[in-house]
């Protein structure tokens, strides 16, 4: 083991050290983890941290190995030692910390945490840009659960979506708990926050998209409307599509209900995934 040199490699969130210093010469040594490191793993846990460092945290093996795949470029992992021992890693500029089962406690924000924590930059998002493309885009209204967005990345990935657009007052995207539930699609995911209506107005003019919204005042949509250059708008379970961006929709649409069932809503990510089928699959 190598003891931390505190004056170099300090993962300090505030200080921004570990964004300055390329750790490339440590990378293959496992480091022992101090109170001060852990501590700013912790801030990772608050969204003004993570936008200040542009850091974010992935957990559990599932996702870290995703993360390993994914070209993003990862600053630390910290985890048991059968982590390592079952995983050895040697990614260049990658700080590797063995840490016992209290030190990952410490730092996780699961209930039962999963052996491994990984900490990486979040990835530069290119200038949004739709002409020459054809895959079907969603776009979320005021998504604010995190489990939710999560598992509709994770979904959106499978119908063959590449961009997802969400509006400013969804929940953050590298939220841990969104970050957990995508289970690896976002990093493969283009995602991009601001004014729908802006977004929406050009799929429409640069791009000959369709707009779909899921609406409970809209049309049943059948299995056999699927065609190419759609977009589709979820938004919340409680309030649904705002008033201004369901006025841009070229289709209202609906998920028919059971005759003898009284649910009122489906869960959002849940409308997407089956919405996504009947738009996308032939």
């Amino acid at each position: 083991m190598v003891s931390e040199k505190i004056t170099l490699l300090k993962f300090c969130s505030r200080s921004g050290y570990l964004i300055k210093f390329d750790p490339s010469s440590m990378s293959g040594s496992y480091m022992n983890i101090s109170k001060s490191v852990l501590s700013d793993i912790r801030s990772l846990h608050q969204t003004k941290f993570r936008n200040e460092t542009g850091l974010f945290i992935a957990e559990g093996e599932k996702v870290v190995d995703e993360l390993k795949h994914s070209g993003l470029r990862i600053r630390l992992i910290a985890a048991l030692p059968e982590y390592f021992n079952e995983n050895p890693f040697n990614g260049t500029g990658t700080i590797l910390y063995e840490v016992n089962e209290k030190d990952l406690a410490r730092i996780s924000l699961l209930s039962t945490p999963n052996k491994v924590l990984a900490v990486a930059e979040k990835p530069a998002i290119p200038e949004f840009r739709i002409a020459g493309d054809s895959a079907p885009i969603v776009l979320l209204d005021s998504i604010r659960d995190p489990g939710n967005l999560g598992t509709i990345i994770r979904t959106a990935e499978w119908f063959g979506v590449k961009k997802l657009i969400c509006s400013a007052d969804c929940v953050e995207t590298y939220n841990p708990k969104v970050v957990q539930s995508a289970m690896g699609s976002l990093f493969r995911m283009l995602t991009y926050r601001g004014d729908l209506s802006a977004f929406i107005a050009t799929l429409k003019k640069e791009g000959g998209y369709q707009v779909f919204g899921a609406d409970l005042s809209g049309e049943p949509l059948k299995n056999d409307t699927s065609t190419d250059h759609i977009a589709l708008i979820i938004g919340s379970e409680s309030h649904g599509i705002s008033q201004e961006i369901i006025g841009m929709v070229d289709h209202k649409v609906l998920i028919d209900r059971s005759a003898g069932s009284s649910t009122e809503s489906l869960n959002a990510a849940v409308a997407c995934g089956i919405l996504l089928s009947r738009l996308t699959t032939k």
